[in-house]
């Protein structure tokens, strides 16, 4: 039950990131496609989670003692719910845009995908986490593109 717990508020991250993208989408039509693009990334995240919570293919994921704590997809969720009702309160740029999608990414790597990473070297396990983990990794790589691109971060 913990397990599916778990999964599911994975799930309900990634649903939300993708909301945020979405409102993005809406807000910068000039940069619909690549809103649109990482949008349907969270969209297929989700999809794997919810396949995993609704088959119970517990074996696509660590044993329960190798996953990060409950506590930390809290703290995931508080994060990007306080981010979304930033962009619902006040007017965003599109840099500041960027900035909350890399917020974001990098947040959900750093809170529960970077920890289930080092438990997941520890055993010679390909899994669902290793997908999703792959996949935000590819997300930071294209949102910080991006900001290149348009002069709203430095390469050092």
């Amino acid at each position: 039950m913990a397990l599916k717990k778990f999964i599911n508020g994975c799930k309900v991250v990634e649903d939300m990131v993708a909301s945020i993208y979405g409102s993005f989408a809406d807000l910068f039509p000039q940069y619909r496609e690549f809103w649109e693009d990482l949008y349907r990334d969270e969209l297929q995240h989700s999809f794997w989670l919810s396949d995993a919570a609704h088959y119970e293919a517990i074996d696509l994921l660590p044993s329960e003692d190798l996953m990060p704590s409950m506590d930390i997809v809290e703290k995931t969720l508080a994060f990007v719910h306080g981010q979304s009702q930033r962009i619902l309160t006040r007017p965003v740029t599109l840099e500041e845009a960027f900035k909350i999608a890399l917020q974001l990414e990098e947040s959900m790597v750093e809170t529960f995908t970077n920890e289930m990473t080092a438990n997941l070297f520890a055993s010679d396990y390909e899994s669902l986490s290793q997908k999703i983990i792959a996949a935000e990794k590819i997300h930071i790589g294209k949102i910080e593109d991006m900001m290149i691109k348009k002069g709203f971060l430095q390469v050092s």
